[in-house]
């Protein structure tokens, strides 16, 4: 559905929500951003895309399983790490950035995160907040929203400014060596 709605401000949405993704919390290990929520993040909105998920109920199913895991592996590249985060983690950790909700018919044990087998037998659904949902709706915002992320969430930078310092570093030891 690519909807227009006539008196919603898209502009406003949009800058409340990359605000909001851009203080997304991350775990890091070893000195890595782990990617998992903004690559869950993707995931979903290819489903929009894909229509798998026609309204404001997203299953952890086996479409956004694979999806996820794609996305992963793609986005793990030169990463330290062997394996990917399972898809519990950011499914479940998300809720705590306030615009991923889970409605759940049970409570997991306390302080763990609960498996996959776990979320699929007790989430019935997850969503997002409604205006961040009436966003999705609009495939050219859904795809800057999808840029944003992409750019600001899944982009390293500073290896580019470790390389640069580390071959300036060189260049600097040959010129005095020479």
């Amino acid at each position: 559905m690519n909807r227009l709605f006539q008196f919603y401000n898209y502009e406003q949405c949009y800058a409340h929500y990359t605000k909001r993704i851009m203080s997304i919390r991350q775990a890091k290990i070893r000195g890595e951003i782990i990617v998992a929520k903004p690559v869950l993040l993707l995931s979903i909105i290819d489903g929009i895309d894909a229509d798998v998920f026609p309204s404001n109920y997203i299953k952890l199913d086996d479409w956004l399983e694979r999806r996820y895991s794609t996305l992963m592996k793609q986005y793990m590249k030169g990463s330290q790490f062997d394996k990917p985060t399972d898809i519990s983690n950011p499914f479940w950790h998300l809720q705590s950035d306030g615009f991923w909700h889970l409605q759940c018919s049970g409570k997991p044990q306390e302080g763990v995160t609960p498996s996959k087998r776990w979320l699929k037998e007790n989430v019935t659904y997850g969503n997002f907040d409604d205006d961040l949902w009436v966003l999705l709706q609009n495939k050219i915002w859904r795809q800057k929203l999808r840029d944003y992320i992409m750019e600001h969430k899944l982009t390293d930078d500073s290896w580019f400014g470790k390389i640069a310092s580390e071959g300036l570093g060189a260049i600097a030891a040959l010129l005095f060596a020479a």
